[in-house]
């Protein structure tokens, strides 16, 4: 081949390569980066809410103190932070963060039923069920996770526990694929890093949980 047909075919590669990366970066692009969009969703109670919604929207809780002079029980009507309508009754949830909090089912006769003693962080309903996220960071101590809520064949309303999480979730939010991205706040005790850090997860519709890089969360 003579230099003039070399000269031809450099370019010819150089523009293959240069489509295949393109390619590839698409590809990769596609899968490891997820769009959010619209506000947070997390069927959080906001201060719009009607007048009179207030008094439907409380249940009935209470919180266990101990001292000298022995065991506490304060009882009281606590405000729902959340709230989401499933099984023909609604379930209600409040954050007190280090004063605790719990997911409870109210029934349409007005039953309640406690079903996590946990600080719930968002309830959100995905097309494999109805997902309550929990969790709490604080003072040094960080937890959390993610409950499934279904019904059982005998009516019972029950939480399941689907995935442990390091720390607080927040910042929950629908994607364009209709997965839920959100964050999670923890505490690490290491030496060098030691601190409160933050990383970001993707809850796939199927139910499925992965890491998600934070950079790679686009819009929202």
């Amino acid at each position: 081949m003579g230099n003039q047909g070399k000269k031809r075919v450099v370019p010819v590669i150089v523009l293959l390569c240069a489509m295949l990366c393109l390619c590839v970066g698409f590809w990769v692009r596609d899968r490891l980066v997820v769009k959010a969009q619209g506000a947070v969703v997390a069927h959080a109670l906001t201060a719009s809410t009607p007048v009179g919604v207030d008094a439907a929207r409380s249940y009935p809780a209470e919180t266990v103190g101990v001292d000298d002079a022995g065991t506490h029980v304060h009882r009281f009507l606590q405000k729902a932070d959340y709230t989401y309508a499933a099984f023909d009754g609604e379930l209600l949830g409040a954050d007190r963060g280090e004063w605790g909090g719990e997911l409870v089912f109210r029934d349409a006769s007005g039953t309640v039923q406690t079903l996590l003693r946990q600080n719930v962080r968002g309830i959100v309903g995905m097309p494999f069920g109805v997902v309550v996220f929990t969790g709490l960071s604080h003072m040094g101590h960080s937890a959390g996770a993610i409950f499934r809520v279904e019904q059982r064949n005998d009516g019972a309303v029950v939480a399941t526990p689907l995935h442990a999480l390091r720390g607080a979730p927040g910042d929950v939010r629908w994607t364009t694929r209709g997965d839920l991205v959100f964050t999670v706040d923890y505490v690490s005790r290491g030496r060098l890093f030691g601190g409160m850090h933050t990383q970001c997860f993707l809850l796939k519709r199927s139910g499925d949980l992965r890491r998600q890089p934070c950079l790679a969360i686009a819009g929202g």
